[in-house]
């Protein structure tokens, strides 16, 4: 059995969200596997400065704090946020791609990393250094790392994974699926607090299991 995350490292409800599969994955004692996917929320066409989100993400943060718990530091609404920089999804998901290269293992822990270096210290996940500093606690090769950052066909994998996602019809993000081996089961959509999504999942596998 396998529960696949569907996020997107730009996503603030994303930033919500992940802490709850983590704390899944904790309570599932190894009897279920994780894999975090990205579904490239703004890529290509999309992209735009930070500047021209703020006064929306602004007032939605608040809303993100009070439901989840995570909180939004000073870093990034006062300096990232009213900047120019530019929100582009592709590379901390090309970034995700080559960590699972490492350590599958803990994809989830660095698909955080990245939301705590963006929301709460403000550091810009389109530079290297940001990369550079995450993945230290990892101990992973830090130029070998970089290098595969910027290969097209590290690229073309994170493409293809931004496809699938969009073929299996989610446009929205945090989701998630549970994948029985047979069937795939669509069990979050939007940010589900833990109970809710214990019991969405205890449901689908009564009904699987009844079929």
């Amino acid at each position: 059995m396998r529960f696949i995350y569907i996020f997107d490292p730009l996503c603030g409800w994303c930033y919500g969200f992940t802490p709850v599969v983590q704390q899944l994955q904790e309570r599932s004692n190894g009897d279920m596997a994780f894999d975090v996917l990205s579904g490239g929320m703004i890529t290509g066409d999309n992209r735009h400065p930070f500047s021209s989100m703020a006064t929306y993400i602004q007032r939605e943060h608040t809303n993100v704090e009070s439901m989840t718990g995570v909180k939004f530091g000073q870093a990034f609404l006062e300096k990232l946020l009213p900047s120019e920089e530019i929100m582009d999804s592709e590379k901390p998901s090309i970034a995700l791609t080559v960590f699972k290269q490492y350590q599958p293992e803990n994809a989830l822990t660095f698909a955080h990393d990245m939301q705590v270096a963006l929301n709460y210290h403000g550091q810009s996940l389109n530079n290297d250094s940001t990369y550079r500093s995450l993945i230290k606690k990892f101990s992973l090769p830090e130029d070998e790392f970089i290098s595969r950052l910027h290969e097209e066909h590290y690229r073309y994998e994170t493409n293809q994974e931004f496809q699938l996602v969009q073929n299996w019809g989610i446009t929205g993000y945090p989701a998630a699926i549970l994948d029985t081996g047979k069937q795939l089961y669509l069990c979050a959509r939007g940010y589900t607090p833990l109970d809710r999504l214990e019991e969405t999942i205890e449901n689908i596998l009564r009904e699987h299991n009844s079929l």
